[in-house]
């Protein structure tokens, strides 16, 4: 089995989640919501802001995927997409994915911070 952390107040980050969530009927995939969870169950030497800034896979041999590199673990957890999950490693597609998902870390953090700032 392999662990996801998440960010479930991100409208996208739930949409995705609950996307792979129903693709994952083996239940192959553990989902951690990190805005969910008490200090103590965060992974140990993962902070809270670790987990937020970057999405993140652990493997059952207990090896870290961040980022592209955590999709890609997901997808080959999945049946409908586990035959495309080798398109993170083409030369320049994983690259484009990269800035892609830059960008919309970018976008996140700003959401984020908005929603941090929002009263009550």
């Amino acid at each position: 089995m392999i662990e996801v952390w998440y960010d479930g107040q991100c409208p996208v980050c739930r949409m995705e989640v609950a996307w792979y969530g129903r693709m994952d009927r083996a239940g192959a995939i553990a989902w951690h919501d990190i805005t969910a969870l008490p200090d103590r169950c965060l992974p140990q030497g993962k902070t809270r802001d670790d987990l937020l800034n970057r999405f993140h896979v652990r493997d059952c041999e207990g090896r870290w995927h961040v980022g592209v590199d955590a999709f890609a673990r997901i997808w080959r957890e999945l049946p409908l997409l586990r035959h495309t999950a080798f398109l993170f490693r083409i030369p320049g597609l994983r690259q484009m994915a990269g800035a892609g998902y830059r960008l919309f870390l970018a976008w996140q953090r700003g959401h984020r911070r908005r929603r941090a700032a929002r009263p009550g």
